[in-house]
């Protein structure tokens, strides 16, 4: 709901938009329009369909270098990041077989733009500087340098360093303008206002604030003037901001910041009804009618708009998990302030359950991440390897050079000086032991070599296994704080349900209070020994129950009996009389310490 997540999706539609240069075929760049619009209608499927058949029947590499990077960019935004990665590699191939510097520029912003999915501005940052490098002094394809210069602005966004998205966003506006492209215009004049608005909320300076409206009113302007030019998304990300505008920053009375923002929302809603737009942006829609009825007080009207959002949301196609938990959360909140204790619960439980899922979806997106990454060392691993070979077959070649050249001059002279002939035997004989040697020698070398690239791959795969087992920790970690969060919400919904709702505060303030102990705990978990389970385990003469495991923890970490107590909710005595089962699961003597046993 805020103006960031408006700015960011900007960044998104405008690396999947098509970039034509003049040296394509008619035929692709007919096909890269049509792709164009299927992916603006999210018709991402039908997307990749038209291009499995256009690219079964093309042969130039330049013409297959702009298709594998569509490809690939459709793919990194459905989070198929190793696929992605992989066509990436082809669309470089081919760019590099064409030896067209404009085709090879399309092959770097692909990369550019799956490392900005992947959340990587250093990667964005080298990729998409070696893409402008290729097209430095060409104007063939003006699009693509548009799209790698926003994507350098989108990076430094991130670092909020101001000269630097000064810099690359003017120059982005340069290459619009010169395109006379109004699509384009009219989200470069987004991306301004949004760099605006970031100075704005470090400085407070109102000349900062009325340079982000003049730009988003600029880019309105062209909406009104050029609609047919101007795709559905840019549409409604410029109205949603200017809607925004007015809910958060507008000096006027409230009743007349609310009048012009949802004669924007009503703008937009119609294109998100056409499905001219994506669906997330209903989220934003709903979000800022329900910031109004919040600010004017009516809290009944607010929680209503945030569940007509919710329900656009459910109902539209893909998975929203960490939008739907925002807005569940929200809900929580209101409900809160309505003193509505029970529906502030039943949100709440949303709002897990949706966290729960973001988290498996974060976690198959980090395990994706961690292949692309070590694929791409791999493949940087295996160039090097075969520049190194290359160098040594090049010395080789001009060793045996200069061996024929010494044999020739040896034929010669013995041919000249019949005396000689012994000595230049006997030196021939010399030459030949000496290439037998460095036979052996270069044997020796690539044995070296093969044993050290064995070594290089058991590296590899044992800082993968500590990825792995990093990742474990953080998911048992994760684990423990929301099953103490799930049994703090079963106890809440006990008490509400025998009447104790008296209680509840004090259980919510005393939640409160051991939340910044389990950030600490957390950390420690993440720093276990990966063998700490395993041992236990082996130590134990009877089977451990998951439940005896989380108490190991705990004990470990030093946590008092108080502590665990509340922790698991449970009587201190209930704590004592289990570390007294442990030790015997342990088989552990009376003046054995369990908490100095876990130590050890």
């Amino acid at each position: 709901m805020k103006i960031q997540r408006i700015l960011y999706s900007i960044i998104l539609l405008l690396l999947s938009s098509t970039a034509q240069a003049q040296h394509i075929q008619p035929s692709t760049k007919e096909t890269l329009d049509k792709l164009e619009r299927l992916q603006l209608d999210n018709q991402s499927a039908e997307a990749l369909k038209v291009l499995k058949a256009h690219i079964t029947r093309t042969t130039p590499a330049g013409d297959l270098a702009y298709l594998y990077a569509h490809q690939s960019g459709i793919y990194a935004s459905m989070d198929s990041l190793l696929v992605a990665k992989r066509l990436i590699d082809r669309s470089m191939e081919q760019a590099k077989k064409s030896k067209i510097n404009t085709s090879l520029a399309v092959a770097y912003r692909a990369k550019a733009f799956l490392y900005n999915v992947m959340n990587t501005p250093d990667s964005v940052v080298k990729s998409a500087l070696e893409g402008l490098r290729q097209v430095e002094n060409i104007d063939d394809d003006l699009p693509t340098k548009y799209h790698l210069t926003y994507m350098l602005y989108s990076a430094y966004s991130n670092w909020e360093d101001a000269e630097k998205m000064e810099y690359y966003i003017r120059k982005a506006e340069r290459y619009a303008l010169k395109e006379k492209n109004f699509n384009l215009q009219a989200n470069v004049n987004n991306g301004i206002a949004s760099m605006y608005l970031t100075q704005y909320k470090k400085n407070k300076q109102q000349n900062l604030l009325d340079s982000n409206i003049y730009y988003l009113k600029k880019s309105f302007a062209l909406l009104q003037k050029h609609p047919a030019e101007i795709t559905g998304n840019t549409f409604a990300i410029t109205c949603i901001n200017l809607a925004n505008y007015y809910l958060d920053y507008s000096s006027e009375k409230l009743s007349t910041r609310e009048r012009k923002a949802f004669q924007y929302l009503q703008l937009t809603e119609e294109k998100l009804k056409a499905k001219e737009a994506t669906s997330e942006k209903w989220m934003n829609v709903f979000g800022i009618k329900s910031g109004f009825a919040k600010k004017q007080g009516n809290l009944a009207l607010s929680e209503q708009y945030l569940l007509q959002g919710l329900t656009r949301l459910m109902s539209a196609k893909g998975n929203y998990y960490k939008l739907e938990y925002a807005m569940n959360k929200e809900l929580a909140d209101l409900a809160q302030k309505k003193d509505d204790t029970k529906s502030a619960l039943s949100y709440q439980q949303k709002a897990e359950g949706l966290l729960k899922k973001s988290f498996n979806e974060q976690q198959l997106f980090n395990a994706q991440k961690l292949d692309v990454q070590y694929e791409t060392a791999r493949k940087d691993q295996e160039l090097q390897l075969l520049k190194e070979r290359e160098s040594f077959n090049r010395k080789q070649k001009y060793l045996y050079g200069g061996i024929a050249l010494a044999l020739l001059f040896g034929l010669v002279f013995m041919f000249i000086s019949y005396h000689f002939k012994l000595r230049y035997s006997i030196e021939r004989e010399k030459k030949l032991a000496k290439e037998k040697e460095d036979a052996q020698q270069q044997a020796l070398m690539q044995l070296q070599l093969e044993k050290e690239e064995q070594a290089r791959l058991k590296v590899e795969q044992e800082l993968l296994d500590l990825r792995k087992q990093q990742l474990e920790k953080e998911a048992l970690a994760n684990s423990l704080i929301i099953d103490r969060k799930n049994d703090t919400l079963k106890l809440i919904q006990n008490k509400i349900q025998n009447g104790q709702a008296g209680n509840i505060q004090k259980l919510i303030k005393e939640e409160m209070l051991l939340q910044s102990d389990f950030e600490d705990i957390k950390m420690q978990i993440q720093d276990l020994h990966p063998d700490f389970f395993n041992r236990l385990g082996e130590k134990a003469i009877q089977k451990l129950t998951p439940l005896d495991l989380k108490y190991c923890t705990y004990l470990y970490l030093k946590m008092s009996t108080k502590q665990i107590a509340q922790a698991l909710h449970v009587e201190p005595q209930s704590v004592r009389m289990f570390k007294y089962r442990l030790k015997q699961k342990f088989g552990l003597g009376k003046e054995k310490d369990l908490e100095d046993f876990l130590a050890e």
